[in-house]
Parts: C-alpha cells; structure tokens; sequence
C-alpha cells in the first residue's frame, strides 16, 4: 500500500503545489504524510482528498502506512528506553496534562477566530495533531 507521500508523487505534485491546490499549509501535508495523526482533522482530510480527486476515506488508507511505519520505527529502537523512577513518571504525566489542557484552550480559543483569520485555521489542526501526540506519550507512561 502506498503512502500519502507517494500517492502525492504519483499524482505529480509537489508539496507545494498540493499546499496550493488544497489551501492546506505545506506544513500540515509534511506532517500529514512524516507523522499523521491519530485522528486526522475532518476539514483537512477534506481538502487534502478533493485537492488529490480521491474520497476521504481511501485517503485515509495512505494515512496507515505511515502510521505503523512511525510505531515500527520506535518499537524497533529499544537502546532509547529510559528509566524513570516512579516520581518522575509522576511529575511528567502532570506536566503532560497540564500541556494538554492548555492546548485545548487553545484550540477552542482559536476555532471562533479561525473564521475570521484563515490562518488560524491551519495553525488549529498543528495544535489538534499536539494534543493527539502528547496524549498518546501519555499513554505510553500510564501504560
């Protein structure tokens, strides 16, 4: 199965031209195709599928991929494991919480002026795909 980033090649497009086509940030397709989210925004899923002339949901299909390759690449890195004393587990869950929290401020805060500021809009699904990491290194400590 192909990656969003070969699916993107074989459509002949650069980064930039899907940036330009789809009216989603370079920035937000690299990470889209490096390390998408887990639950990828609904609005650039959208775009990014008209944009490639595909349907949202075999997009998604090129989304996987890259995700198992990106879960592969830490499982297969065990020389990286840190231990941590119990305390400090502790400590990194509450500033983990505390960073989620205040992103998601954030990103309520930002979706009524994203109408307003279309910028902001792209700067929205950065933020949803930070929460989506750190609460998922979260996990990785509770679990």
């Amino acid at each position: 199965m192909k990656t969003l980033k070969e699916l993107r090649k074989t459509k002949g497009l650069t980064m930039g031209k899907l940036s330009e086509l789809s009216g989603v940030s370079a920035k937000t397709i690299s990470l889209y195709e490096q390390s998408p989210p887990v639950r990828p925004s609904k609005k650039v899923m959208g775009k990014l599928s008209e944009a490639l002339e595909i349907g949202p949901d075999e997009l998604l299909t090129y989304l996987s991929p890259a995700k198992k390759r990106a879960r592969a690449r830490v499982e297969e890195e065990p020389e990286g494991n840190i231990m941590l004393e119990e305390n400090h587990v502790t400590r990194l869950i509450r500033l983990l919480d505390k960073e989620i929290e205040e992103l998601r401020y954030l990103l309520v805060d930002c979706a009524d002026l994203s109408e307003e500021h279309p910028a902001l809009g792209k700067c929205i699904d950065t933020v949803d795909a930070d929460i989506d990491l750190l609460t998922e290194i979260k996990g990785r400590f509770q679990g």
